[in-house]
């Protein structure tokens, strides 16, 4: 595992792994490599099955998107020979994670992959951990500051997947709309265009909520906040499909996987935590969470990188449970759920239908996620500078269980901060100088008698006190008794007690300075600061920054 350095970019700067011009060589190389691969999953050739869940997710994604676009069948490649995908969690992320739709979107309406279809998977299968955005305020005394607000929380319950989630009811989305712009209009004078830009997103939120009621029997909230994002990117004008990875789940091919996986737990989970324990070795990590938690291995149990769970419940780790020579698929609160046997395609039809009666899902834990995204639907997987890190992982996992070499991905980032008119120009060295002055008028106020405004006779007092102070000083360094040095230092203590109160003026016009200073830097962590929401910037911005 080699270390690879992904540095966030400065403002309005954009990190490319690859630069654009080399995206064709690289969906060559990686057809290469997945020409080399022999292996079987579940008994059929790995590209059989690739190409089934190729077909299958392509199938699916044209039906999920065309109910928020009718038309998008004649937008897209008709005959498409490569995949390039993206995908993240339905959340407020920033222009950072965003440039990744927005980069997908502006490479298929280039002419540089030729013949390629784009696709983003809303992961609607992870926690709705944090549906939190943060907003820039002014405060009472008009300076800005930063506030946190949650989209919806008294309504959700925790710990649950997005996909367990109900769309929000348009009360509460109307709720939410008037509470984000009422606090945005203070800023106007600032930043016009991040009320303006939200005004438009809450349009969004709100029709997004009306397609959701008219087309989906069941939407869920993470296909609800996808659409909200997709409608806000209409300037850009989407050419890309999208689907809820939940949807790809209950295909044969997923669940394939998931039993290959599992009739080799034993060889994979090793696999597995040693490369997780590699990737925290090497970059210093010492909690056991980072990237992702190892594995239980313990005498007849096996957990297996997957999750599952009944509609509207929290989702449970899974294991494999060795008992008299058999291995069920197990779950503390489930059971016993499944005998895992190595029967091919007869095990897949059994496992489905064991699902359906039980009203079971199972979805993946991460590193699994990427790694079935990247084998069995891409040509190119486009990561963020988060995701490609953990790769380096699922990369090793690929190399080491499957004896084959991972498929190249593309990385991309961007820094783009809210643009405000006043602007705090402070910096932490500047802090650092009057703290350090304000400590040293305690300790030696003899050195600011020049700084005050003093009388003839008070300039020569403090003068004579000075000279006392440095033969006092010179005197204690040569005394050996404990009462002697304490006599001496009382001394000193005296002078230094007459000398600071003099200089206590001073001192209150440097404190001020400081809190003042230290108000400005709270202020530039504002400017500064890169994780907005999207719904702050317009997609044309971040289409600007690209350049194509």
């Amino acid at each position: 595992m080699e270390r690879r350095a992904f540095k966030v970019p400065q403002n309005k700067q954009i990190f490319f792994s690859h630069s654009a011009d080399k995206i064709s060589s690289l969906l060559e190389e990686n057809k290469k490599i997945f020409g080399h691969y022999s292996f079987t999953i579940l008994n059929q050739p790995f590209m059989e099955v690739r190409g089934n869940s190729r077909k299958e997710v392509i199938r699916g994604a044209l039906k999920f998107s065309s109910k928020f676009d009718p038309n998008i069948e004649e937008k897209i490649c008709s005959t498409p020979q490569c995949i390039i995908q993206t995908g993240h969690q339905p959340v407020f992320f920033h222009p950072g994670i965003w440039i990744k739709n927005i980069f997908l979107n502006e490479l298929l309406k280039s002419s540089l992959p030729d013949k390629s279809l784009g696709l983003n998977i809303i992961l609607d299968n992870d926690i709705c951990k944090n549906l939190n955005l943060f907003l820039p305020a002014l405060s009472s005394n008009g300076n800005l500051k930063m506030e946190e607000i949650s989209f919806l929380s008294s309504a959700l319950a925790p710990s649950l997947p997005f996909e367990e989630y109900p769309c929000p009811s348009l009360e509460l989305i109307t709720k939410f709309n008037r509470d984000i712009s009422r606090r945005l209009k203070s800023l106007k004078s600032e930043n016009k265009d991040i009320l303006n830009n939200f005004k438009n997103f809450a349009c969004c939120l709100e029709k997004s909520s009306l397609l959701c009621s008219q087309n989906y029997k069941k939407a869920n909230l993470g296909e609800f906040l996808g659409l909200a994002r997709r409608l806000y990117e209409k300037e850009i004008e989407p050419a890309y499909l999208e689907i809820p990875f939940s949807q790809i789940c209950d295909n044969n091919e997923f669940l394939s996987f998931f039993l290959e996986i599992t009739e080799n737990i034993e060889s994979f989970s090793k696999i597995y935590n040693n490369k997780l324990d590699e990737y925290r070795k090497l970059f210093k990590i010492r909690t056991r969470a980072h990237p992702s938690p190892n594995l239980m291995i313990k005498e007849n149990f096996i957990e297996i990188p997957f999750w599952i769970w009944r509609e509207g419940d929290e989702r449970r780790k899974i294991f494999i449970l060795r008992e008299k020579e058999k291995k069920y698929l197990y779950n503390d609160s489930y059971g016993k759920i499944f005998l895992i046997e190595k029967g091919g395609l007869k095990s897949l039809f059994s496992l489905k239908t064991i699902l359906k009666q039980r009203g079971l899902k199972i979805r993946p834990k991460a590193l699994l996620l990427t790694l079935y995204n990247r084998l069995f639907i891409s040509d190119l997987f486009i990561h963020g500078l988060g995701g490609a890190k953990y790769d380096l992982v699922t990369d090793e996992i690929i190399r080491e269980f499957f004896k084959v070499e991972p498929p190249h991905f593309l990385v991309i980032s961007c820094t783009l901060y809210l643009d405000f008119k006043s602007s705090p120009g402070t910096s932490d060295s500047k802090i650092s100088a009057l703290k350090k002055k304000i400590r040293d008028l305690k300790f030696n106020p003899e050195r600011y008698a020049s700084e005050l405004s003093l009388t003839k006779k008070e300039e020569i007092k403090i003068r004579k006190l000075t000279d006392k102070k440095i033969e006092l000083i010179k005197k204690i360094r040569g005394v050996f008794t404990s009462v002697e040095k304490r006599k001496i230092s009382e001394e000193i203590k005296a002078i230094n007690n007459f000398m600071v109160e003099k200089v206590r003026p001073l001192k209150c016009e440097l404190s001020k300075k400081l809190e003042d200073e230290e108000e400005k830097i709270k202020q530039s962590k504002v400017y500064t600061f890169r994780e907005f929401p999207y719904c702050f910037f317009s997609s044309k911005e971040l289409r600007n920054l690209l350049n194509f």
